[in-house]
């Protein structure tokens, strides 16, 4: 049997990716986003630091951070330490829910199911190297087909789909909630027992 090759954990976007129809998944209007984010911060901010997945590495557009679900958002900010089954109550009490809604149509590039294969790229891009998804979040940002960000499977719960917002996308959001996450005893105990993690 022949042998396979191993997936490069870091791999470029492919040299004909321009010419490439994207392939594009749409959120409608009102549709509610999710963000679990520090209580001291705006929630719709749009970072431009180079230290999560889908920053520019550049650095001249900001990336805003959701999820189509809570359980998604939580997973993806409160399950970074893989394996940990404590969750600090510190950390928890200085974050906080907001619920965000589009007054337009939003266009996503597809970074899951068959969207891969369509651009070339592998899961590798939602779980590897935080340099490779950078480098992917710019050549597809830069596309003409001019998309409004990335959708992709949530990294601590690939049941989840989360949303990298490019930054143009800033005056189509508004806030609809926003509470302390730590102010629903009842929804903060079912996502601790969803992902098996205690209080520390």
């Amino acid at each position: 049997m022949a042998s396979m090759a191993q997936p490069d954990p870091h791999f470029e976007p492919p040299a004909d990716l321009a010419s490439r129809a994207l392939p594009i998944e749409t959120i409608a209007p009102g549709t509610a986003l999710y963000r679990l984010h520090r209580s001291d911060l705006g929630a719709l901010h749009f970072g431009k630091t180079g230290h999560n997945r889908f920053d520019d590495p550049q650095s001249i557009f900001g990336v805003c951070y959701l999820a189509l679900s809570l359980e998604g958002a939580f997973a993806e900010t409160c399950l970074r330490a893989v394996g940990a089954t404590l969750l600090s109550y510190t950390f928890l009490a200085e974050r906080s829910v907001t619920t965000v809604v589009a007054a337009r149509t939003l266009r996503l590039v597809s970074l899951h199911g068959p969207g891969l294969a369509a651009v070339g790229a592998t899961s590798i891009i939602s779980s590897g190297l935080h340099a490779t998804a950078q480098a992917w979040s710019r050549a597809l940002h830069d596309h003409s087909d001019a998309p409004d960000g990335l959708s992709y499977r949530a990294n601590h719960d690939n049941g989840e789909h989360c949303i990298a917002l490019f930054e143009h996308t800033a005056d189509a959001l508004s806030e609809t909630a926003n509470d302390p996450l730590t102010a629903d005893r009842k929804r903060l105990g079912v996502l601790l027992d969803r992902y098996k993690v205690s209080l520390g």
